[in-house]
């Protein structure tokens, strides 16, 4: 089916269910930026294969939400569709609650699969919509109807992280979050996160591109500790190791029934930002429900000595993998063919070199001249271009290795610049300056640090739409929150 058959299929569904808008969006049972396969709905139906983005389907109209990063990209993607864009953050542009409030009767009823819906957005939607008597149904996943070649969910066998790169053992760590939960009076801790399950546990896999995460859930209390995910994904050796720690490995989606029977009076702690509607759904009604960001989320942020030690080694190889590089490019630009994907080809070779290198930490961007503007630009063989002794190559990149992550972005001139390009790059690096020199009081927020990457830019009367800095995971993912520098 092409993208306008797939839509009419989910109209179909739709009618026959009473749902007069459907919404599908990015994320996954786990909330998680990078997505497995068969969790990329939201690409599947519309065909923007943008990282962010929300599509919602009515009765006659489609409309794809999606921020300045993926304006250009989307446009050309969603080409020919019958979804229309809508461009997040531009003047008189609504957001899709609101154009759901103009486009829907009084009493509509909106329909979404509540495993990849948090609970905030759907508190969110709810609250937002009953001021039309619009409700809300999270019990459809009208996609997995539809899409009958869907994706299963990876079964990839997944490993221990050696004591010497993780710093601290699994049960360490665990240690230290039950201390939390007794300060948060929490008798029980559900964990959702990839990232977070990965760092707990001192597990790594390749369950999505990208990012070494095993798909899973995972609940922490004063007596036991239960990791849910398919057996068959567990090596006999590591189902020891795990059970020396006194660990509990349980089917996946056991967690549904594992929730709904813990005692009554018994309180959760969870992330109403990264648990799924159709996980709090599933909690004994009668278990008090304490609402914070995941105990680990901050723990994992302040890396320990070990972290940081090997941070340093892992940079110290990737720095050695771009200086080849970029030695090989100047050699080699206007001698021979080298184009934006023979680029990223040529850097890879270079990163492998080098030990302990797992693969790249986020898709390459390598995007010359104009393309170097796009922002998340990908290069495929219909958009390659070959690189000329003139204008900039923007590159950015990153490798997983055992010791860390790495992400690292330049700009490189390679030959005559324009005027335009000159001011552009010195008004960046006037911000970068400013923003690494800076002194500021313990407990400022990265929002309040933003401005001074941008004011140079400001005075010129031009900006970035996007974030200036985050982040990143230890061998985890290259987006890691809660610290970033962006403006809001």
């Amino acid at each position: 089916m092409n993208i306008r058959e797939r839509v009419t299929q989910l109209r179909k569904l739709m009618s026959e269910n009473g749902i007069d808008a459907y919404i599908i969006p990015s994320g996954d049972p786990h909330q998680s930026e990078y997505t497995a396969e068969c969790w990329k709905s939201r690409k599947w139906i519309s065909g923007f294969s943008g990282s962010a983005g929300t599509v919602v389907i009515t009765a006659d109209k489609g409309g794809l939400w999606a921020d300045s990063r993926y304006f250009i990209q989307a446009e050309n993607e969603l080409a020919g569709s019958g979804i229309d864009l809508f461009k997040m953050g531009e003047p008189e542009v609504p957001n899709y609650s609101n154009w759901l409030k103009e486009n829907l009767s009084k009493g509509a009823k909106v329909g979404f699969d509540g495993k990849v819906f948090s609970i905030a957005s759907a508190n969110s939607l709810a609250e937002e919509l009953s001021v039309k008597d619009i409700s809300i149904e999270s019990k459809f996943d009208f996609i997995d109807e539809i899409w009958k070649e869907r994706p299963s969910i990876p079964m990839n066998t997944f490993y221990s992280l050696d004591l010497k790169y993780a710093g601290k053992s699994r049960t360490e760590k665990i240690a230290e979050i039950r201390k939390e939960m007794v300060d948060l009076n929490a008798d029980y801790h559900l964990i959702t996160t990839l990232d977070d399950i990965a760092w707990i546990f001192n597990i790594r896999g390749k369950d999505v591109t990208y990012n070494p995460v095993v798909i899973s859930y995972a609940v922490i209390s004063a007596d036991e500790v239960v990791l849910f995910v398919e057996e068959q994904k567990v090596t006999a050796e590591l189902r020891t190791e795990l059970y020396e720690d006194r660990i509990t490995i349980n089917p996946y989606y056991d967690i549904v029934k594992y929730l709904a029977e813990i005692k009554e009076k018994k309180s959760i702690l969870i992330s109403e930002n990264k648990t799924n509607k159709w996980l709090y759904d599933s909690i004994n009604p009668e278990c008090r429900i304490i609402k914070d960001i995941n105990i680990s989320t901050k723990l994992k942020a302040c890396k320990n000595e070990t972290e940081i030690k090997n941070f340093k080694e892992a940079h110290i190889k990737d720095g050695v993998a771009m200086v080849k590089f970029l030695f090989w490019l100047h050699q080699t630009v206007g001698k021979e063919e080298v184009t934006e994907l023979s680029v990223t080809k040529k850097l890879e070779e270079f990163r492998k070199q080098g030990k302990n290198y797992m693969g790249p930490s986020f898709g390459t961007i390598s995007g010359y001249k104009e393309h170097g503007a796009i922002v998340h630009y990908s290069s495929t063989p219909e958009t390659d271009v070959k690189l000329q002794t003139e204008s900039f190559l923007l590159l950015d990149s990153g490798g997983q290795y055992l010791e860390g992550t790495t992400d690292i972005t330049r700009t490189i001139p390679l030959g005559n610049l324009t005027e335009e390009e000159k001011s552009d790059f010195t008004l960046v690096l006037k911000g970068h300056i400013d923003l690494a020199m800076a002194k500021f009081p313990t407990g400022t927020k990265g929002v309040a640090l933003d401005i001074l990457a941008r004011k140079a830019m400001w005075d010129a009367g031009i900006n970035y739409g996007h974030g200036t800095g985050h982040g990143v995971g230890f061998f985890l993912n290259v987006h890691e929150g809660p610290q970033s520098i962006s403006q809001g």
